[in-house]
């Protein structure tokens, strides 16, 4: 009878620490599901392929290997334009179609009255803007210049329209005459005063 009472007893307290403990071991293990759960959802977000690591581990290894020729393909392609811009003829035109004149003569001459004609360059010509005097203005003249004539630099179309300035008529409204210009320029300049003046054109 006494180890009957004992049993119940005991089977009491343990029934009651069961109804205590087991509500606070479930909670915690609530828990501990709840932050695996958003733990690995984290790591899902972070490493999407962490969960091919197992079938994809082989497919793992060539993704490093094809992104590194990327890189190194694009270096290449910018050394090789680098070295073609380098080695391209465009500079060297670019050099030797330069006047070689002398600029501040130039201007001299540009605004020098040539008792021959009756008139400076001055005369018909703005220096500092593109409108209209009498001829065009040259404001911009050297960059404008290398678009008139397919197969003509600036320096050349300059030239050209000082010796022969019928050659190359610029279009404007009202349109120029032919021969408003003097035609006499290339015997009244030497080739010297010539490349001055150009030189000069080149710094509108």
């Amino acid at each position: 009878m006494k180890k009957m009472i004992a049993l119940a007893i005991a089977a009491s307290l343990l029934a009651a620490c069961g109804s205590i403990a087991t509500p606070e071991w479930a909670a915690e293990v609530q828990e501990t599901q709840a932050a695996l759960a958003v733990t690995s959802d984290h790591l899902t977000d972070i490493a999407p392929t962490a969960t091919e690591t197992p079938t994809g581990a082989p497919t793992a290894t060539p993704e490093p290997a094809t992104a590194t020729p990327i890189p190194a393909t694009a270096t290449n392609t910018v050394e090789a334009a680098t070295a073609t811009f380098t080695a391209s003829p465009i500079p060297t035109q670019v050099a030797a179609a330069q006047p070689s004149g002398d600029a501040v003569h130039g201007q001299e001459l540009f605004n020098l009255l040539r008792t021959e004609v009756g008139f400076a360059c001055a005369t018909c010509h703005y220096p500092d803007q593109e409108t209209r005097l009498i001829g065009p203005g040259l404001k911009g003249i050297s960059e404008r210049a290398a678009t008139r004539v397919e197969g003509e630099s600036a320096l050349e179309y300059i030239h050209t329209s000082i010796v022969n300035p019928n050659a190359y008529i610029v279009e404007s409204d009202p349109p120029f005459p032919p021969g408003l210009m003097p035609q006499t320029y290339a015997d009244l300049w030497t080739e010297d005063e010539l490349n001055d003046i150009i030189a000069y054109l080149f710094t509108l």
